[in-house]
């Protein structure tokens, strides 16, 4: 008598059309993503102990992670802005500036920290975007298809249990709204902040840790980091061996910040790219469990009004950095904003989780 044939698990599919449009290109002599501990599978670990047995490894929640050097210093491999581990470079290495969410589907975006990303998908009609991937990103989405195995329909199941539970929870308080009905509603209201809902969000102090603070590539040897300091918001050369040095300080916007026409026109398509992310709402749902009043379109509102408040602060200072008043931003400063901003904000926790 012949055994049934067992029953394969196919293959999950990736969403991809949310690298649709944009250029990259990426910058030599940045290593901004390499300051950073970087989550490390058994292959990576196996790869990178084959060609470096005396790599740190360090757990970081319940993630093995590769350690960092201390003081919000870089990656312990990062040698003159040069990875000296490239070929085994773990797979958030390999895949950035490319970051897939875990939830019901497993959806790709880019990550707009990264200086190599060019910037004028933002402003284009997010409707047209495609589902082929772009061929700027193909070596990225190789490694990531390299990892996509049957396995993980494992941590998909579990996110799209969270998330029933989440929206039984919120309906029963008449609260939830579904996520592409919260896109409807919100695709047609004016998504940047009006003087009324601009809010300004103190970044860290140094003392509470370099590696809490945002940062940014902005030309030098080492990323620029933004501190809460004295009379205003302090400017910090991260240094790779740890440690950080003052360059300047700036008093960011108490009010909203007056908008040229293009200015506005790339936050508006970057707010848009939020809405758009299946991580954003995973976030907007499991900070609700934390409040009792409105909806999930009026949290998500509230949510892409900070991250626009965020953006304009970040860039006003750094534009006030450069010498300029910062009073009037343009397209430039709100770029500033958006590449000091938008890693803080994808870094937040959902009801999934990442590849």
């Amino acid at each position: 008598m012949e055994r049934p044939s067992h029953t394969h698990r196919p293959v999950p599919e990736i969403d991809v059309a949310l690298l649709s449009g944009f250029g990259f290109s990426c910058l030599p002599d940045c290593g901004l993503c390499c300051f950073t501990s970087p989550r490390l599978d058994r292959d990576d670990e196996t790869r990178l102990h084959a060609v470096a047995p005396q790599a740190r490894i360090a757990l970081e929640g319940r993630e093995t992670c590769l350690a960092a050097r201390p003081e919000g210093g870089a990656c312990q491999f990062l040698d003159h802005l040069r990875c000296a581990v490239h070929a085994a470079r773990p797979a958030p290495c390999r895949e950035f500036p490319v970051s897939v969410h875990i939830g019901t589907r497993l959806q790709a975006t880019v990550v707009l920290s990264c200086p190599g990303l060019r910037l004028n998908a933002l402003v284009s009609n997010g409707s047209a975007r495609s589902p082929a991937p772009p061929s700027d990103f193909e070596s990225e989405l190789a490694s990531v298809r390299q990892r996509l195995t049957p396995a993980v329909e494992r941590p998909r199941s579990e996110a799209e249990r969270r998330r029933r539970r989440i929206a039984r929870g919120l309906e029963d308080q008449g609260r939830w709204v579904e996520e592409e009905e919260v896109r409807r509603r919100l695709g047609k209201r004016r998504l940047v902040p009006a003087p009324e809902d601009y809010h300004l969000e103190e970044p860290p102090l140094a003392e509470e840790g370099l590696e809490r603070l945002p940062i940014y590539y902005d030309g030098r040897p080492g990323p620029m980091a933004l501190a809460q300091g004295l009379g205003g918001w302090e400017a910090l050369e991260l240094s790779a061996e740890g440690g950080a040095r003052p360059i300047g300080i700036a008093v960011p916007p108490d009010r909203l910040p007056t908008l040229d026409e293009d200015a506005e026109a790339l936050l508006s398509g970057y707010l848009g790219y939020w809405l758009a992310r299946d991580g954003f709402l995973a976030a907007v749902h499991l900070a609700m469990l934390s409040t009792t009043e409105g909806t999930v379109v009026d949290a998500t509102l509230d949510d892409l009004h900070a991250i626009g408040s965020t953006v304009l602060a970040r860039g006003s200072v750094r534009s006030k950095l450069r010498g300029n008043p910062g009073a009037r931003l343009t397209r430039a400063d709100v770029e500033a904003g958006i590449r000091a901003t938008d890693q803080d904000w994808l870094d937040r926790p959902t009801w999934g989780s990442r590849l």
